[in-house]
C-alpha cells in the first residue's frame, strides 16, 4: 500500500489535466472550422448542425447505459445551463469569429479562466494560491498584447459578442461543478448538449438545402466539429473540471490562442504577428504558474530557508 500510494497522486492529477490539454485542442480546431464554413452555412445553422451531430454522438454513448438520469428539481437549472453554454454561447461565438481573425478571437475566450476564477471563488469558495492569481495576471496580459490592435466596427461588434459569450461560458463550467456529486461528465455534458440544441430545432428545415448544396469538406468540418470538438471535447474537458478546481482547468483555455494562431495561419493563411506571438509567449509563461502544482512551490521555499 506504501510503495503504491506515492504514486497514485501525480498520476491522479497527470491524467484531468491530459484531458483539458486534449480538449482544448479539440476546441482550438472550431475556430477556424467555423470560419471556413460560413460561406455555405449561417451562424444559425452551423450551431444547430454541428450540435445534432454531437446529440447523435451522444444518443449513441447513452445506449452504454452509463448515464444518471437527472432528477425533475434539476432539469430547470440543467436547461438553464444548456442555454447558456450551448446556444448563446455558441451563437455569439460564431458570430464574432466571422467578424474578427479566429487568432484574435481566440485571445478573448482566453479570458474565460479569469471570469471563471472569480465566480469559482464566489460561489464554490474554491481558493487559489498568490502566485496562481498571478499566473491568471500574466496570461490575460499576455492577451491584452495579442488583442491591442486597432478594429473597425464591424470587428469591435464581434469582439463586444465574444465578451458576452465568455461570460456565458464563465457562467456554465463554474455552475456544473456541483452537478459532478451526483452526475458523471458524461451525462452533464450530454443533457446540456441535449438543452441547448432543442432552441435551434426551429432551423432544421432551412438547414436541409445548405447541407445538400455544401461541398463535402464543409460537411466534414461540421461532422468533425460535433464528434471532436464539441462531443469528445466536452467529454474530455468536463472529465477534468470533476477532478480538478475550476481554476486550474479553465486556466488551459491560455494554450488556445497559440494553438489557434498555429491553424488559422496554415489554414485561413492568416499570419500572426510579432505582436501576436509575443502576447502568446506571455500568456504560456502565466499557464505555467497556474499550473505547477503547489508543492514545488513548498519545496522551493524550504531550500530557501
Amino acid at each position: 500500500m506504501n510503495r503504491h500510494g506515492p504514486m497514485s497522486a501525480p498520476i491522479s492529477r497527470q491524467l484531468p489535466l491530459l484531458a483539458a490539454l486534449l480538449a482544448v485542442l479539440l476546441w482550438a480546431f472550431a475556430f477556424p472550422a467555423s470560419k471556413a464554413v460560413l460561406p455555405y452555412f449561417s451562424v444559425a445553422q452551423v450551431v444547430l448542425l454541428r450540435y445534432l451531430v454531437a446529440c447523435i454522438f451522444y444518443a449513441v454513448l447513452f445506449l452504454s447505459g452509463r448515464f444518471s438520469l437527472p432528477q425533475w428539481r434539476e432539469v430547470p437549472p440543467m436547461l438553464l445551463l444548456g442555454g447558456l453554454g450551448i446556444t448563446v454561447y455558441q451563437l455569439l461565438f460564431v458570430h464574432g469569429v466571422g467578424r474578427v481573425a479566429a487568432g484574435a478571437a481566440a485571445m478573448i475566450i482566453a479570458t474565460t479562466p479569469v471570469f471563471a476564477a472569480l465566480l469559482a471563488r464566489l460561489f464554490l469558495r474554491e481558493k487559489l494560491s498568490a502566485i496562481a492569481w498571478g499566473g491568471i495576471c500574466l496570461s490575460l496580459f499576455g492577451v491584452g498584447i495579442i488583442s491591442a490592435r486597432k478594429s473597425g466596427d464591424g470587428e469591435l461588434l464581434g469582439y463586444g459578442m465574444l465578451i458576452v459569450a465568455v461570460l456565458a461560458m464563465a457562467i456554465y463550467f463554474v455552475f456544473q461543478k456541483p452537478f459532478f456529486a451526483r452526475y458523471s461528465p458524461l451525462s452533464m455534458i450530454a443533457y446540456t448538449s441535449f438543452a441547448g440544441t432543442l432552441p435551434l430545432l426551429y432551423l432544421l428545415p432551412q438547414a436541409i438545402p445548405p447541407v445538400l448544396a455544401a461541398p463535402p469538406t464543409a460537411l466534414l468540418c461540421i461532422a468533425a466539429m460535433g464528434v471532436f470538438s464539441s462531443g469528445l471535447g466536452f467529454l474530455l474537458w468536463f472529465y477534468a473540471l470533476s477532478k480538478l478546481p475550476v481554476a486550474t482547468v479553465t486556466s488551459f483555455l491560455f494554450l488556445q490562442p497559440v494553438l489557434v494562431t498555429i491553424m488559422a495561419w496554415f489554414w485561413l493563411h492568416e499570419l500572426p504577428s510579432p505582436q501576436g506571438f509575443l502576447g502568446g509567449a506571455v500568456a504560456l509563461l502565466g499557464v505555467t504558474f497556474i499550473l505547477l502544482p503547489p508543492k514545488f512551490y513548498q519545496r522551493n521555499r524550504r531550500r530557501r530557508q
